[in-house]
């Protein structure tokens, strides 16, 4: 019988029984003041604690440039309170893009980030005042073997490992003078990015993307960039390294897949199990701060193999099976590992992630969490899909409306998964319920179609 579990709770109390019958220890605190405290990063005062996680909408226009549609999500974000907004996934090539309606930051279109940033800070100010300056960081990507530029899929691969899904006939392994010609593109991109208004620049290295396979490169073998820690670490670190030198001022960050939770994945034991070994992250994390690196985001997993892990949910993806796993030992895999790194860092920011599960009871939480020097930041991203103004209301109010909550049902996911653009299909009915209605209606069609 499978150990899943759907959200159920009444109280707190209810939350924190059910996670003592798994076993688990889960923070909790009554008090969420400490989500209010203010911290410095770059040498920048951000008012609280709360960030939005790097979700992308898909709705960037065909050239990479924000659409009307991402200005609205900032905008939302900004006017919600949150202190620091990590911006989604921004392709620096076109063949690195996870689809067609990705962004990407180049000269050309320069002009439309820097209005973004703009407009998202603006948004703040109506709200909360000229005091009230947020805190922006850009997310760079290269999607490596998830790269869909044209909306199929065309393969970019660092570690021709047969476990991390099939090969495409168009599949193209990166060459070393492939890796470091692309290094000098991510540090363009980072100079970009800081003539846009951004003050943070994250070196994207999770969920499976090309940085984050670079990393489990065991068998890219005689490579510069593969087998060896320090050939696996190297694209990785270099490219920080030349940020801090071609772009002084800028805050450079990472988010960070601290493990894989596969096979031979960074922060694995290679004994071929899934179990936890944070060694090497920890130590990837050393070489990082002694490169200048000032803020890191950590998740774990890869959406494409074990999603569940990165995002509890309570409604699996149309097709996938639940997990034998309850959705709050997802929960507390997630702070724990950050909390571990966390402690180990203690003079570092860190992002925690996986809050969203926990709906109107995430403050709690996080704020146990930020207490205990387990996390720095409590890091929403379906959450901020879902109820962007969470924030406010609890800094207005104390706390959250429960009807307005993520109730990670996977709709938002779904949407991405087949090109749509993507949101909450449940809170942000007019354009993304009506969204997910066209996806519904395209399926069924497509049901109906005879062989």
């Amino acid at each position: 019988m499978s150990r899943h579990g759907s959200f159920s709770f009444k109280s707190g109390a209810d939350l924190r029984k059910k996670a003592e019958e798994l076993g688990l220890e889960l923070p909790f605190q009554d008090s969420i003041s400490p989500l209010f405290e203010s911290i410095e990063v770059n040498s920048k005062k951000i008012l609280n604690r709360l960030a939005v996680q790097p979700m992308e909408g898909f709705d960037a226009e065909l050239d990479g440039s924000p659409s009307q549609l991402t200005f609205r999500r900032y905008s939302r974000y900004a006017k919600g309170g949150s202190g620091l907004i990590w911006f989604e996934a921004t392709s620096v090539v076109p063949e690195g893009r996870s689809n067609p309606r990705q962004l990407m930051l180049f000269a050309q279109n320069l002009d439309t980030f820097k209005r973004l940033v703009e407009h998202t800070r603006n948004s703040a100010f109506k709200v909360f005042g000229s005091s009230f300056d947020i805190f922006c960081v850009l997310q760079l990507t290269h999607s490596g073997r998830h790269s869909k530029p044209e909306g199929k899929p065309k393969p970019y691969v660092a570690n021709p490992d047969a476990s991390l899904g099939k090969k495409a006939e168009n599949t193209h392994v990166l060459s070393d003078e492939d890796l470091a010609r692309l290094q000098n593109i991510y540090v363009e991109a980072a100079r970009l990015a800081g003539e846009a208004g951004f003050e943070g620049v994250d070196i994207k290295a999770c969920n499976g993307y090309l940085l984050n396979e670079l990393l489990a490169a065991y068998s890219r073998k005689n490579s510069r960039y593969g087998e060896s820690f320090e050939s696996r670490t190297r694209f990785l670190l270099d490219v920080l390294q030349d940020i801090r030198g071609e772009v002084p001022g800028i805050c450079t960050a990472v988010r960070l897949s601290a493990y894989d939770g596969i096979p031979y994945g960074f922060g694995v034991l290679r004994d071929g199990s899934i179990d936890i070994d944070l060694n090497e992250p920890k130590e990837l994390l050393r070489h990082l701060i002694r490169s200048g690196c000032s803020l890191f985001n950590i998740t774990v997993g890869n959406p494409y193999h074990e999603p569940h892990f990165g995002r509890p949910f309570d409604r699996p993806l149309p097709g996938a099976s639940l997990p034998d796993e309850h959705p709050l030992e997802g929960v507390t895999r997630l702070l724990k590992v950050t909390g571990v790194l966390q402690k180990e860092f203690p003079d570092i920011p860190f992002v925690g992630t996986g809050y969203s599960w926990l709906r109107h009871f995430f403050p709690y939480v996080g704020a146990a969490g930020l207490n205990r020097k387990e996390v720095s930041f409590v890091g929403l991203g379906r959450s901020s899909f879902a109820y962007p103004d969470a924030p406010r209301d609890l800094m207005a109010k104390g706390v959250m409306d429960p009807k307005k909550a993520c109730i990670t049902c996977s709709r938002c996911t779904e949407l991405m998964r087949n090109g749509h653009i993507s949101g909450c299909a449940v809170h942000d009915k007019k354009i993304y319920g009506k969204e997910y209605q066209e996806l519904l209606l395209k399926e069924s069609r497509n049901e109906e179609e005879p062989d």
